[in-house]
C-alpha cells in the first residue's frame, strides 16, 4: 500500500517548522512555488494539497491530479478553487473560516488612532528636527459616534473596542445581532441614518454585488462634514472617485485604507506593462490610488490587516488540523458551491 502524499505549495520557511511532525505516517513535500498548469503533472500522485490563494485550481489543473482527494486552502476566501470540478470529482475543500477576527480590528483601531491624532504628520515633522506641535490638534474619540458596517466577527471585535475608548456605536447589517447589541450596549440602524450621523465609518462588510460601491458618491454627500473613513475589508466597497473627491473637498476629512480597487497596481507600475488585457484596468481609479497614498489627510497600508504573527500562526494551525481530521475519517471546515 502507498503512502498518502500531502504537498504543501507556496510554502514559507516558518510554516515549515510548525508542520514538520505532524504526519509523521505520509510522505510530505514542500513547495515554494504555486501550483499551476506547467507543474500539475508532477503531482499526479498525491493525495492531499494545501496552498495559499496564488495556485490555480481549475479545471484544467485539477484535471492533471488524478489521486487528489483533499484540498486544504491557508485562506478564508476559495474563489480560486473550481467548486464544481471538485464536487463533481469527489474532492474535498476546506478553508480556514476565521483567524485575524482581532488582529484586522486592530488594524482599523490603528488607522483610526493614527489619523485621529494625527501621527503620520507628527513622525514626519520630528524627523525634520521640528518639534512644534502647532497644526497637529487632533480629535477625542470618547464621545464620538461610531458607524459600523458588518457585524460580523470583525465587527463584533471593533465595536468591543470603540465602546471600550467611550464611542457611542450604531450598526449596519443585513442580519443584525439584536442579542449582541443589547449585551454590548449599541444599536443597529438603516444604512442612511448611519450615513448621516456618524464621525467615524469603518467597514467590515464581505464584497459582493450587493455591497459593490456602498461608498459612493450619494452616500458621502450625505455624511458629516470631516467625517474619517476607515476600510479593511475589501476595496470593491468604496467608489474610489467619490472617496478621493469628498477628500480633495474636505467633506472627508481622512481616510484609513488597508484596501483599494485595482490595488495590486498602486506598487508596481510595470506590471502594467506585461498584461494580455489592459482592458481590465481602470486606469483612473489606479492614479487615483496613487494620488490618494500622497495625501495628508489619508493613510493607507499595504493589504496588512491580517498579518500577525499570532494569525500567521492560527492559519497554519488551522490547516494541520482540517487535513488531520481527513486522515482520521472525518471532516472539518468543508466549503462548497451551494
Amino acid at each position: 500500500m502507498n503512502t498518502p502524499k500531502i504537498v504543501f505549495f507556496e510554502i514559507k520557511p516558518w510554516e515549515i517548522d510548525y508542520i514538520d511532525g505532524s504526519f509523521k505516517d505520509y510522505e510530505v513535500e514542500y513547495a515554494e512555488d504555486k501550483l499551476s498548469y506547467d507543474n500539475a503533472e508532477k503531482y499526479s500522485d498525491v493525495e492531499v494539497i494545501s496552498s495559499f490563494i496564488g495556485s490555480a485550481f481549475n479545471a484544467e489543473v485539477l484535471s492533471k491530479l488524478k489521486s487528489l482527494k483533499m484540498i486544504a486552502t491557508r485562506s478564508t476566501g476559495f474563489d480560486h478553487i473550481d467548486l464544481d470540478y471538485c464536487s463533481k470529482h469527489n474532492i474535498l475543500v476546506s478553508n480556514v473560516p476565521s483567524y485575524g477576527e482581532n488582529t484586522v480590528a486592530e488594524h482599523a483601531m490603528a488607522l483610526l488612532l493614527s489619523l485621529a491624532r494625527r501621527i503620520p504628520e507628527s513622525l514626519d515633522r520630528v524627523r525634520a528636527n521640528n518639534f512644534t506641535p502647532e497644526g497637529l490638534t487632533g480629535m477625542d474619540l470618547k464621545g464620538k459616534v461610531m458607524g459600523i458596517l458588518g457585524t460580523g466577527h470583525i465587527g463584533k471585535n471593533i465595536i468591543n473596542y470603540t465602546l471600550a475608548f467611550g464611542m457611542k456605536v450604531i450598526a449596519y447589517d443585513l442580519y443584525p445581532d439584536e442579542k449582541y447589541a443589547s449585551e454590548a450596549g449599541f444599536s443597529y440602524a438603516d444604512l442612511d441614518y448611519l450615513i448621516a450621523k456618524s464621525d467615524v465609518i469603518s467597514l467590515h462588510l464581505p464584497y459582493n454585488k450587493d455591497t459593490h460601491h456602498i461608498i459612493n458618491k450619494e452616500t458621502i454627500s450625505k455624511m458629516k462634514d470631516g467625517v474619517i473613513v476607515i476600510n479593511t475589508a475589501r476595496g470593491g466597497l468604496i467608489e474610489t472617485d467619490a472617496l478621493f473627491d469628498g477628500l480633495s473637498s474636505g467633506k472627508v476629512g481622512f481616510a484609513g485604507l488597508d484596501v483599494l480597487e485595482e490595488e495590486k497596481f498602486l506598487s508596481e507600475e510595470i506590471a502594467l506593462l506585461h498584461m494580455d488585457n489592459h482592458g481590465s484596468v481602470d486606469f483612473k481609479v489606479a492614479l487615483e490610488n496613487y494620488m490618494m497614498a500622497h495625501l495628508p489627510n489619508v493613510i493607507i497600508t499595504p493589504h496588512n490587516a491580517f498579518n500577525s504573527k499570532e494569525a500567521l500562526e492560527r492559519i497554519i494551525k488551522s490547516t494541520i488540523d482540517n487535513v488531520e481530521c481527513y486522515f482520521n475519517g472525518f471532516s472539518k471546515n468543508l466549503v462548497s458551491n451551494s
